[in-house]
């Protein structure tokens, strides 16, 4: 275990407590969920992650080809493997879905991301999550306010998926970015953590 990064958000998080993470080091025991990282894509080549399947709703590339790396760096948060090497995610193992709807440039509209959101809906007997590091300026309103506001209330309120979102960083107030806004999601911000302990955080989101 010597070799593998418990990153100070995933021991922020306490995950090492965690019976059914069970972060030892070895791969004997991985968590039983399926996560949707609607991103850049998932790259196949780390070694480090399950990717259970995807797809790809932008041109170009394949659902395991990842232009900027962000994609795969999302899901090595949430799932890499506990096997002594690289980082271990806070679900060690999970199952890892790769939608990509956004290109190699990390570009994507609103019909890329619908695209993504139809794909894991229709997916519901099989999806327990989605992430969503993205983010877009405009403002909250209801579900059918906007077609990726429908898209999104779908995935929650009638396939039962939740879907987990980035607050926009940079200090941005998240009540300005979608899907951040909507109340359907559970928007996520980072934070500084300056000592590792309590009352030593600043938040940036």
């Amino acid at each position: 275990q010597a070799d593998q990064l418990q990153s100070t958000g995933i021991d922020r998080v306490q995950i090492s407590a965690n019976p059914n993470a069970d972060i030892d080091g070895v791969d004997d025991v991985r968590v039983n969920a399926d996560i949707a990282i609607l991103d850049t894509g998932v790259s196949s080549s780390t070694g480090d992650l399950v990717i259970a399947g995807g797809t790809n709703c932008v041109s170009g590339g394949t659902f395991t080809s990842d232009g900027t790396g962000h994609g795969t760096h999302v899901a090595g948060i949430a799932a890499a493997l506990d096997n002594g090497v690289g980082v271990v995610g806070a679900a060690p193992g999970a199952r890892v879905w790769s939608v990509r709807v956004l290109n190699s440039s990390g570009a994507g509209s609103d019909s890329t991301l619908i695209c993504g959101l139809d794909w894991v809906a229709a997916r519901s007997s099989t999806i327990d999550v989605v992430n969503m590091s993205i983010q877009g300026s405009g403002a909250d309103g209801a579900c059918d306010s906007s077609a990726l506001h429908v898209a999104i209330c779908h995935v929650v309120n009638d396939a039962g998926i939740p879907v987990v979102v980035a607050a926009g960083n940079e200090a941005k107030n998240a009540s300005n970015v979608v899907p951040a806004t909507y109340d359907e999601v559970i928007t996520v911000s980072n934070v500084a953590d300056y000592d590792g302990q309590p009352g030593g955080l600043a938040t940036n989101g």
